[in-house]
């Protein structure tokens, strides 16, 4: 399959956003738009797992990282969560080929009718906002779990998204007191981080509480989504210690100004009785039946480009994978980062970062942290003398950005000169969150995947100083 009809499958509106450049910024889109694909190949989770995990049918072991585990008489379960679970269960099925297992993984509405998975039965489950209906896939899972023993295997297969998918509250709190904390959780300040730790301690399956309920050697294989890679953050670490306390819970609650007005009592109440010793805390000790393994992450998307780029013959820098904060100051700051790179080096230069920002959702519109990003990079460089030339692209690797059909947002010489010839009043779109309503007016701007089935949060690719030569504008 060729780089082109890759590209056809991962991004649905490429043909319209080089339709909209002119001649001499059709190569510049081009290529970013290649970077981008070059990452989202690097953690495709079916690759990922085919090309880490395999089985050695002479000794009936399955091989990770030289950590042999002996399959020769042992049932075998699959049991996942997450947005990049579907095709990561395909590539476990085709590994245990020929071998007894059954499983039940959990992923976003939408994903399922692609999957044809032989053994593992697949539920859908809503995304971002937990659902009656996640309530009820969960409890198949856990219903699964009983019937687990002590002489058998588990793979867990973990991605982003899980949090929401493998939904449990713990009694007396209703699945409805769990939507709206998650609804003024998502519209906070707060990083994912912290917002897991106040989901793990109202949960019967995050942190850590899903291992206390297998007691079988296990192992899990997981893509990350989370700023550092720590297993107890992604997906709310249902299979991880967690080291946070119902005190940290409160004290997070409270510093967002969320403790006293915006959660149901019940939770209240719960996390209280928590700190006073009046029901266990989430589990501390380290699993000894739990082997772990981070197979995909943002960093490996961003050493992708890195390396696409030096193939083909560019300068490429990989700023960080850890790039966090609010979305509007992060696209100030990489706008200066850009332009002081851009002025050290006449070369052609490609410049990579990811991580995962956030905004406050104060409006009622539509929009998402890259297109934020990309909208306040875009009023910075207009607001430099001598601005860079620059291609830019801030991207969801999931193919999903807030809550826009968008995957983020392209920025180059044309969108910045539309943007100024129809002087748009950017701040009222933006105090409105309505960010996606100001780029559908800058021609060719946004991006469309739809989900990608992967999901190692953000990207931000720039290409700076590249001019095609003449033969190429031609």
């Amino acid at each position: 399959m060729t780089l082109e009809r890759r590209l056809d499958l991962r991004i649905q509106n490429f043909e319209e956003i080089i339709h909209y450049s002119s001649s001499e910024r059709k190569k510049p889109r081009e290529t970013i738009l290649n970077f981008f694909s070059s990452a989202l190949e690097a953690v495709d989770p079916f690759r990922i797992v085919f090309n880490n995990l395999s089985f050695d049918s002479k000794r009936k072991e399955l091989i990770i990282d030289n950590k042999h585990f002996t399959i020769d008489n042992r049932k075998i379960w699959v049991i996942g969560a997450g947005k990049a679970v579907g095709r990561m269960t395909q590539a476990v099925e085709m590994i245990l080929a020929g071998l007894e297992y059954q499983g039940v993984i959990c992923v976003p509405e939408g994903m399922k009718k692609d999957l044809k998975l032989e053994r593992v039965q697949c539920y859908e489950s809503t995304h971002p906002l937990p659902s009656e209906v996640n309530l009820h896939n969960t409890k198949i899972v856990l219903e699964l779990v009983k019937q687990i023993k002590e002489e058998d295997l588990v793979i867990a297969l973990i991605s982003g998204g899980g949090s929401a998918l493998w939904t449990a509250p713990t009694p007396p709190i209703t699945i409805h007191d769990l939507i709206d904390l998650n609804r003024a959780l998502i519209h906070s300040k707060m990083s994912i981080h912290d917002i897991n730790k106040i989901r793990k301690h109202i949960s019967q399956i995050k942190g850590g509480r899903l291992a206390e309920l297998i007691s079988c050697e296990t192992l899990v294989l997981v893509l990350s989504d989370v700023i550092g890679d720590n297993l107890e953050s992604i997906a709310s670490g249902p299979l991880s210690p967690d080291p946070s306390t119902f005190l940290d819970v409160k004290i997070l609650l409270d510093q967002h100004q969320i403790w006293k007005n915006s959660i149901p009592n019940s939770i209240r109440e719960y996390i209280e009785k928590g700190i006073s010793s009046g029901i266990p805390d989430t589990p501390k000790n380290a699993f000894q039946q739990v082997q772990s393994y981070i197979l995909g992450s943002n960093k490996v998307a961003c050493t992708a480009v890195c390396s696409s780029a030096r193939q083909q013959g560019f300068k490429a820098v990989f700023l960080t994978d850890k790039l966090e904060g609010d979305a509007r100051w992060i696209g100030r700051l990489l706008a200066r980062i850009y332009c002081g790179l851009a002025e050290s080096t006449k070369e052609p230069i490609v410049v990579v970062s990811g991580g995962e920002s956030t905004i406050e959702v104060q409006g009622k519109g539509i929009g998402g942290r890259n297109q934020e990003v990309a909208a306040s990079l875009l009023s910075e460089l207009v607001s430099l003398p001598s601005p860079p030339d620059i291609e830019f692209l801030s991207v969801g690797t999931d193919g999903v950005d807030g809550n826009s059909i968008y995957a983020g947002a392209l920025i180059d010489k044309l969108t910045i000169e539309d943007f100024v010839q129809k002087n748009l009043d950017l701040s009222t779109y933006q105090q409105e969150n309505d960010i996606s309503k100001f780029f559908e007016r800058i021609n060719g701007s946004l991006l469309v995947t739809g989900p990608t089935r992967t999901n190692v949060m953000d990207l931000q690719i720039a290409l700076l100083n590249y001019v095609p030569d003449a033969e190429t504008r031609s």
